[in-house]
């Protein structure tokens, strides 16, 4: 294979090699002795291709890295994504390790105090590591005490009683029993905090959104079935919507229905 010419460009430099082209990063052309004419190996060609081909993927990895932070595996993702073969990426991913660049450990543990701060439970921030390539083996080994879990549970109440008051009670605790299953927390811990709000039952907020639910379901049920129906209709669709059966026949026959 001989060299049949070389350009050199702003950003790269093209070398021509019988019918081929290669385009190589600037700093990878001097560390070979290339000129015009020169013969080389097939075996030679591959070398540059190959030594090419990982400084672009590290050229790579090193400006994506300065803007986030990847775990082992996304990074891979990221490089294969990029065109690279096994060989080049376990390079650039050794290179990177070396330079503490990537660390899934120091990931996870940043990771969990970042989810912390958020308020996230076990269970959602086991699932965000699990997203992010982290995998078993290092999860495993990460700490989620039970008193810290319980104190971010505490620390949501106020904010879920606040974002679902609009309903009743039942459907209230209903809300925020799955709120807080949503963000990682236990069955038990959601049920303890849902439970620790159970004797706040305001009888005439509870009165006044009843009466508003049942307008609600009167007109839209009005629509469609009349007289014994409907009133039978209003009465399961209050009752799904946790109100007490009592209740709900009381205002029933308050407004004469």
């Amino acid at each position: 294979m001989t060299i049949t010419k070389i350009k050199i460009l702003k950003s790269k430099v093209v070398i021509y090699i019988d019918n081929e082209k290669l385009e190589l990063d600037k700093e990878v052309y001097p560390n070979f002795y290339l000129y015009k004419g020169k013969e080389i190996s097939k075996k030679e060609y591959n070398n540059i291709k190959e030594y090419n081909e990982v400084a672009n993927l590290l050229s790579y990895a090193l400006r994506i890295r300065s803007k986030s932070i990847y775990s082992e595996y996304k990074m891979r993702e990221k490089l294969y994504d990029k065109g690279g073969t096994k060989k080049s990426v376990d390079k650039v991913i050794s290179t990177l390790k070396n330079y503490d660049l990537i660390d899934d450990k120091a990931f996870a543990f940043d990771y969990v105090e970042y989810c912390n701060s958020l308020n996230y439970g076990k269970n959602k921030i086991i699932s965000k590591l699990k997203d992010k390539g982290i995998f078993e083996d290092v999860i495993d080994k990460l700490s989620f005490p039970s008193s810290e879990e319980k104190r971010k549970a505490k620390a949501l109440l106020p904010k879920l009683e606040k974002k679902y008051d609009k309903y009743n009670v039942s459907q209230k605790k209903q809300h925020i029993y799955n709120a807080y299953l949503n963000l990682g927390f236990s069955s038990d811990l959601a049920s303890e905090m849902v439970g620790s709000f159970k004797n706040e039952v305001n009888p005439k907020e509870e009165y006044k959104k009843l009466e508003k639910d049942y307008e609600k379901a009167l007109t839209r049920l009005s629509r469609k079935y009349q007289k014994k129906e409907l009133r039978q209709k209003v009465l399961q669709a209050l009752l799904s919507k946790g109100y007490k059966m009592n209740d709900v026949i009381n205002i029933i026959e308050r407004k004469s229905l």
